[in-house]
């Protein structure tokens, strides 16, 4: 073997590695926009969901927080319970009755208004009872998700609803399951 020889295959060994470096997937997924979010769940898992606001009315069980970067995949997810949810109109005017407003139980009843445009959703809160949670409650976790809620979509048995990821640590320090998470999912009753 001459010296070129042995030379050439460190060289081709090295370049090979770097060929093979540069074709790796990136493992972290960059989160997209939430409005692409908000977008791709509709089409979840190849199914359409629905957002036929007469799908909302009912009951539903609160039962899982998690997170998707893409709206097509769901990772990161937190099994919860102790809160239900009613909705008796969807969505709900301002003029309604406290009655007719959406009502989100834990140890508290918060009642909320509710806009919807296409998957677009605001949820605005519209008074509580008041009765002292020990901290952290997953009440708080719930309370913070409607309060950023940007869309939602019914896939099945499940209503999904998407919000806006909180970072402010003095509110995570509150809540149970919300840290990291951008999705409130509860199953009908």
């Amino acid at each position: 073997m001459n010296l070129s020889t042995v030379t050439a295959i460190p060289c081709m060994a090295c370049l090979l590695l770097c060929l093979s470096c540069q074709n790796e997937p990136n493992p972290t997924i960059e989160p997209l926009s939430d409005e692409q979010i908000s977008s791709n769940l509709l089409t979840m898992g190849g199914i359409d969901g629905s957002i036929d606001p007469q799908h909302l009315i009912g009951e539903w069980n609160l039962v899982k927080f998690a997170y998707t970067a893409d709206g097509k995949e769901i990772s990161n997810i937190t099994t919860v319970s102790g809160g239900w949810l009613k909705i008796l109109f969807a969505p709900t005017p301002v003029e309604h009755c406290v009655s007719d407003r959406w009502m989100l139980h834990c140890t508290n009843t918060m009642n909320y208004t509710c806009s919807i445009s296409g998957n677009f959703i605001e949820l605005e809160g519209r008074g509580s009872t008041y009765i002292h949670v020990p901290l952290p409650n997953i009440e708080i976790d719930a309370e913070r998700a409607f309060a950023n809620a940007y869309s939602f979509v019914i896939n099945g048995n499940e209503l999904i609803i998407h919000f806006k990821r909180i970072d402010d640590k003095k509110t995570l320090s509150n809540c149970v399951a919300i840290e990291n998470k951008n999705l409130i999912i509860f199953q009908k009753r």
